[in-house]
């Protein structure tokens, strides 16, 4: 689908889908082949290619045949929520910077960027494509932060359910899953690091107002604390992971430990028994309470294996 908007003053408004053409902002998401196509056959590009392919980002400064400049940009961002397999935590935005129009092209669509499009208040008009890909930017590793922090309620949820309940079979399913996401996440951050350098570049001069350089350093600011971020809780489910591997460990140990002292134990009644049952002549043979006597003595020499393992630490 295509949503477009045109500038109106210094305010970005939505605009009827086939004023494409005259429309300031372009904002491609889902089977839009026909779109897609025209774009990479006039700037020689793989924009289908950048959408389907998610695991890196993509940047290049074109000249057209009447020698305008135009910049291809991809960011990754995450998809947490939808969970499933590694591959599918991640999507494209790709941005494709023209002369007085900026079109945007996402596989699915982000709820994010029609929102912040809307009403959209520019402080430089003449220079509010610039204004609008750094905001849409900003915005992309806002939500990217947000969804990040959103992983430590996961990390809690788990580190309660391992004091509770212990290393048991759902306790791996999650730890698997944070450990797919931070995969996810710190391959994510490392890709737009790269596209972040070349915004930078592109948009860093001699000349650059306070608020766009201002934008630009909070966009840093943001990517190093989502590193930093993610680094403390890589380190931590590493640590948790440790720890229940050594709780499984230790119910192991203790499991064995339980059925060694009871073999031992259960070994004394098995002598007894079978000392009574050789073919000879053996105490209480003729006594009508002799069954009861040899039980007796079985379990007193048990229970005096038993107390002696205590007494030294066996048990």
């Amino acid at each position: 689908m295509l949503k477009t908007y045109s500038l109106t003053k210094d305010t970005l408004l939505a605009s009827s889908e086939s004023n494409i053409k005259n429309s300031s902002v372009v904002y491609v998401y889902g089977d839009e082949r026909e779109y897609i196509e025209s774009f990479e056959h006039k700037y020689d590009l793989k924009i289908g290619n950048i959408l389907t392919f998610d695991d890196r980002v993509a940047y290049d400064t074109m000249i057209d045949r009447n020698d305008e400049k135009s910049l291809l940009v991809s960011l990754l961002f995450p998809k947490l929520h939808e969970g499933g397999d590694l591959d599918n935590l991640r999507t494209s935005v790709v941005f494709l910077v023209l002369k007085n129009k900026l079109i945007i092209f996402t596989k699915q669509k982000l709820k994010f960027i029609p929102e912040l499009l809307s009403n959209m208040v520019l402080r430089d008009v003449n220079n509010f494509i610039e204004e609008v890909l750094l905001k849409l930017v900003q915005k992309d590793f806002y939500v990217m932060l947000n969804d990040l922090r959103g992983v430590k309620e996961k990390i809690d949820d788990l580190d309660s359910k391992i004091s509770t309940s212990g290393p048991i079979k759902p306790t791996f399913a999650d730890l698997l899953t944070l450990q797919k996401y931070m995969t996810a996440l710190s391959t994510t951050y490392g890709a737009n690091h790269k596209a972040l350098d070349f915004i930078k570049k592109k948009f860093t001069t001699n000349d650059i107002d306070f608020t766009t350089k201002k934008i630009i350093d909070e966009i840093y600011d943001t990517s190093d604390t989502m590193d930093r971020i993610i680094l403390a809780y890589g380190q931590y489910l590493d640590d948790l992971e440790n720890m229940i591997n050594n709780m499984i460990s230790y119910q192991l140990n203790m499991i064995m430990k339980t059925l060694t002292e009871l073999s031992i134990v259960l070994t004394i009644p098995a002598i007894i028994f079978g000392f009574w049952g050789i073919n000879v002549d053996v105490p209480f043979q003729k006594s009508s309470y002799g069954v009861f006597a040899v039980l007796i003595i079985a379990v007193i020499l048990s229970l005096i294996c038993w107390f002696w393992m205590q007494r030294k630490k066996y048990l």
